[in-house]
């Protein structure tokens, strides 16, 4: 496995316990944002892994489905959870009316290990 892509899961694990963290301190905003940026990283290591890269969180988005949903590689559903977290997590970072509560936190970080995983597989 190259470095760059390793380095990427290594980046989404961390992201992963860092949600978990923030669940446990009722930190549910930022627990949101943790779990998409484990699933961003997952998406980058897969796409790198087979030679796409990207330069902004919308095109990896936009190259996951293209490249990785589209041929049949990953679920579909995958791809739904990576946009919706994306959406919730800019919300939640620059909207300071928008809250998210723990079974939000909780369901995201679950959709987030699964992404994870797939994504893991991917690069191996």
């Amino acid at each position: 496995m190259k470095v760059d892509v390793a380095e990427h899961l290594q980046s989404a694990d961390e992201f992963l316990r860092e949600s978990e963290h923030l669940i446990a301190g009722d930190f549910f905003r930022g627990a949101v944002g943790r779990a998409y940026y484990a699933m961003f990283h997952a998406a980058t290591a897969a796409l790198l892994s087979r030679g796409i890269e990207r330069s902004s969180h919308h095109g990896n988005l936009a190259a996951f489905g293209e490249r990785l949903v589209k041929p049949g590689l990953v679920e579909p559903r995958f791809h739904t959870y990576i946009r919706e977290a994306f959406a919730r997590r800019s919300e939640c970072d620059y909207l300071s009316f928008t809250a998210a509560d723990e079974s939000e936190a909780r369901a995201t970080l679950q959709r987030a290990k699964e992404f994870v995983e797939v994504c893991r597989s991917l690069c191996q």
